[in-house]
Order: structure tokens, then C-alpha cells, then sequence
């Protein structure tokens, strides 16, 4: 056994393998088990050969996960004399998650795609692709659940790392006075923008707390050099009792 090995069982081996790939890593990554050894050859992050035992490609993947224990060493520069594939890992990956236990969501509401162009490399059925818009439509994971297809699709997603729950930015901001406007408050054009790519979609409202815990809502604009402040014209003040110069939360709705 190397030296230099170290154990696997702090280590999360599908987010390890991710890890060189994404870095563009090229070698042989050994893991030392009871039941043989395990192999996984990459070429500039492409994976070109996957082995444990009599097990090869994504089935070799999944028996290492369903059991992930051993030593690992990454040997740097070396190449497979005979290598049996040219994949993405994401590809590799989705069909070796394929095989393992289905397990309950770790997120039932609204996700957000990590990595589009990913998504773009992989072969996806009409009824997946289906699925993704409705996520992209920010359908709650719970809601698009019942199916099991789908249901293992969405577990899938999460694994590999691109589905994470959707979480909108909350800013605190102080309440400013602004007569350029009516009947709409403004926020800065670099939150704003933020907003927008965490619900996909142009903000229309937004929920304003007050430290005393109460909360209104707001239409909403986009406004320039702004910074940390929320602009609300006076008949919005004095409707919502809000004062100048309160801090507040501030998220979309």
C-alpha cells in the first residue's frame, strides 16, 4: 500500500472525485479496500477509465459508494495504456447514482441550478426536461415529488451538486425619503440584480420587517447609486408608518 494514502471515511469520495476533475487534474485516483482496488483515471478532468474487481465504468462508481471505505492515493501525470472512457464525470456519475438506494429529499421547496452549462452537457428525455423548466419556473421539489422517475432525477441533481435549495437574499437597508417616484420604493441596481438571478424573474415585490417584527409589502424598482438604502416615496411613509433613517430587512417576494 502507498505511503502516502489516507483514509476515506472523512471524506465524501463522489465530492474528492469532483474535486480533481473540476481542477482539470490528470492521473490515477487508488482507492485501497478489502474487495480489491478501486481506479479512477482522469485526462485533463475527463474520465477515462473506471475499475474495481471484475466491475467497470459507472458500476465500479457505484460499488465504491455503496460501501465507501478504504485508503486513497491520487498518483499525479500518469495515464491509462488502455482506456475504456472518454465522459464527463457528471455523466459517469449520473448513471452510477442510478443504481443506489432511492433516499427521501434532504429539500422539499424551490432549488436553484448551480451550473446551466452542465446541465446543457447531458442527454435529457422530453419528460426531463420537462422537469428541469419546472424547476427553472421555481416549482417547489416537493410538488414534482410524487413521481419516482423524478423523484430519483431530483436526488441525482442534488448529488452531483447542481441543485441547491433556492434562497433569496435578504439586505438590510435604511428607509430613505424619495420624491422621484410614486407608490413604489427603490433599490439599488446591484441588489436588484442579485434578486433577479436568485428567483429568475424581475422583482415586483418586496417584504420590508421592521425590528419590531412587523412586515409590509412593497411594489419595487430598480433605482441607481443607491447603496444600503431603500428609497420610499412620502405617501408610502406615512402609510406603512415606516420612518427615515429605520433599518429594515428587505428581501423579494
Amino acid at each position: 500500500m502507498t505511503q502516502s494514502s489516507a483514509s476515506l471515511e472523512p471524506f465524501d469520495f463522489l465530492e474528492l472525485l469532483y474535486l480533481l476533475s473540476e481542477q482539470g487534474r490528470s492521473g490515477v485516483l487508488h482507492v485501497y479496500r478489502p474487495d480489491g482496488q478501486f481506479q479512477a483515471w482522469l485526462e485533463s478532468g475527463r474520465v477515462r477509465h473506471l475499475q474495481l474487481g471484475e466491475a467497470r465504468g459507472a458500476q465500479a462508481l457505484t460499488r465504491l459508494m455503496q460501501d465507501p471505505i478504504g485508503r486513497f492515493h491520487f498518483d499525479e501525470g500518469v495515464t491509462h495504456p488502455d482506456p475504456r472512457l472518454d465522459v464527463s464525470l457528471d455523466e459517469v456519475a449520473m448513471e452510477a447514482l442510478e443504481a443506489l438506494p432511492v433516499q427521501d429529499l434532504p429539500f422539499d421547496g424551490p432549488a436553484r441550478i448551480t451550473a446551466p452549462e452542465r446541465l446543457r452537457c447531458l442527454r435529457w428525455s422530453m419528460k426531463e426536461l420537462d422537469v428541469l423548466q419546472m424547476i427553472e419556473a421555481q416549482k417547489p421539489l416537493g410538488d414534482l415529488n410524487g413521481d419516482p422517475e423524478v423523484h430519483r432525477l431530483l436526488l441525482k441533481l442534488i448529488r452531483i451538486g447542481l441543485l441547491v435549495p433556492r434562497r433569496s437574499r435578504t439586505a438590510r437597508l435604511v428607509v430613505a425619503v424619495t420624491r422621484q417616484v410614486r407608490d413604489v420604493v427603490l433599490v439599488d441596481e446591484v441588489i436588484f440584480r442579485r434578486w433577479k438571478e436568485d428567483i429568475v424573474r424581475h422583482p415586483q415585490f418586496v417584504a420590508v420587517k421592521r425590528d419590531s417584527g412587523q412586515v409590509v409589502t412593497l411594489p419595487v424598482r430598480v433605482g441607481a447609486n443607491i447603496t444600503n438604502q431603500l428609497h420610499i416615496p412620502p405617501e408610502l411613509l406615512m402609510r406603512t408608518s415606516l420612518r427615515a433613517g429605520e433599518s429594515v430587512l428587505v428581501k423579494p417576494v
